[in-house]
């Protein structure tokens, strides 16, 4: 009896730590990545952690974005490499593929609490 009943936690605990890491990866992805929302004064904010350093970019446009343009934002963020230049670029590309054109009047990104 007392067999079993090893058998039966072993098995338990390997399933609950088999359900944990699959949980755990799509977590991760669910929750990786940008996240850009529409702010006042047609300011969209977007945050993201990579490898523990902070990420913040402000873009001051003509207008506020759709759902659809945030989702579209945020996937093509999650491309680019963490640097100003890559996206500032990232930005610029996104924002003149939307129809009507978003005016781009100010991106601001913050690295580590290093602006630009």
């Amino acid at each position: 009896m007392k067999a079993n009943t090893r058998v039966a936690s072993v098995a338990l605990m390997l399933g609950l730590f088999g359900s944990a890491l699959v949980g755990g990866a799509s977590m991760a992805q669910a929750t990786g990545g940008y996240s850009c929302s529409n702010g006042l004064a047609n300011v969209v904010t977007c945050n993201n952690t990579v490898a523990g350093i902070p990420v913040t970019l402000n873009v001051t446009g003509n207008r506020t974005l759709t759902g659809n343009e945030i989702g579209i934002l945020q996937n093509n963020l999650n491309n680019t490499a963490v640097n100003v230049t890559a996206i500032k670029n990232s930005v610029f590309n996104t924002y003149a593929s939307f129809n009507p054109t978003v005016i781009i009047k100010k991106i601001n990104v913050c690295i580590a609490s290093v602006c630009s």
